[in-house]
């Protein structure tokens, strides 16, 4: 079968599920993100690999590894995935071309304070502005980013292995918090220490994520192995809901919480949680020219940070500014 014939039989989901593979490295999680099951994934590559005649993937224990003739194909898959992309976003738009708008990716840390406030002051100064804000792990964002479906995301610095064709500008840093509800047996305690936490179940960021592995290194490195009642999740509105009806405690990233701590809603548990500061900031794709949306919130942003670090905004909801 000539190169044409096969090129023929090649379908955008082909690409797409061979893209968010690569990105995951596991058949499970790339399921879960295109919403497929593993069983699903594995046909769909499978087609993949008759259609290119070669092996893309190398099943290993903990996931999978690309051939070289998956890594070549995964960088074209990406390019034209951002290209299609971006055309048809284009094609969409034309009518209302002169209309601003931004797609932003926001993890917990920057969506319950400083995604909300940077968004209010636009709509202030420009009322007919679109925004859409996706969630996901950092993993899945960044992919998205790759892609064009977003303009950028505001969150923490993501894995180096990641950040292949993207920049990061940092904003400021900051830790993760061990967090609990008003009237929590640990809330009125002066110096609780870390062995106290394995009486109640703890919430840590889904397995995979940088914060989960910053949560993880912080309590191996205090001797603590993690407790058998341990809820995983990264939905900030499921997290509290939960801490309402029962004494967990949440290790949670400092943006996502201070808000909330600061209504009263939620206690900080007086325990020193050194050592799990991380960069906090926005990435974009290197090398790409951002929308005049996209530049507004940006700018927004940088001045909501700069006021707090003058100390003109109360409850901002931020770290350390870096």
């Amino acid at each position: 079968m000539s190169a044409m014939n096969n090129f023929a039989r090649l379908k955008l989901r082909h690409l797409q599920c061979l893209v968010m593979v690569a990105q995951e490295r596991n058949l499970v999680r790339a399921g879960k993100a295109l919403a497929l099951t593993q069983p699903a994934v594995s046909k769909t590559i499978a087609e993949l690999e008759e259609i290119v005649g070669r092996q893309l993937l190398l099943r290993r224990r903990r996931g999978v590894e690309l051939t070289p003739a998956a890594e070549v194909l995964v960088r074209h898959a990406v390019s034209a995935l951002r290209g299609l992309r971006e055309g048809m976003g284009l094609a969409m738009d034309q009518p209302e071309a002169d209309q601003l708008r931004v797609a932003v990716g926001a993890l917990p840390n920057m969506a319950a304070n400083l995604l909300p406030e940077a968004v209010a002051r636009l709509y202030a100064s420009h009322p007919a502005l679109r925004v859409r804000v996706v969630s996901g792990t950092n993993a899945q964002l960044m992919t998205q980013l790759r892609q064009g479906e977003i303009d950028l995301v505001l969150g923490r610095l993501a894995q180096a292995s990641a950040m292949a064709d993207l920049a990061f500008e940092q904003l400021y840093s900051e830790p993760l918090l061990l967090v609990v509800r008003p009237g929590h047996p640990l809330a009125a305690r002066r110096r609780p220490t870390l062995d106290a936490l394995t009486a109640h179940p703890l919430v840590l960021p889904v397995s995979g994520t940088l914060i989960r592995h910053t949560a993880d290194a912080f309590l191996i490195a205090q001797g603590m192995a993690l407790p058998s009642r341990l809820v995983e999740a990264t939905d900030t509105s499921f997290v509290v809901g939960l801490l309402q009806r029962c004494d967990a405690v949440w290790f949670a990233p400092q943006g996502a919480v201070e808000g909330l701590i600061a209504q009263g809603a939620l206690k900080r548990v007086a325990i020193d949680t050194s050592g799990t500061e991380g960069p906090v900031g926005f990435t974009v794709r290197r090398g790409g020219e951002a929308g005049e949306g996209a530049r507004l919130l940006v700018e927004a942003i940088r001045g909501i940070v700069a006021a707090a670090a003058r100390g003109n905004l109360a409850n901002a909801g931020i770290g350390k500014p870096a």
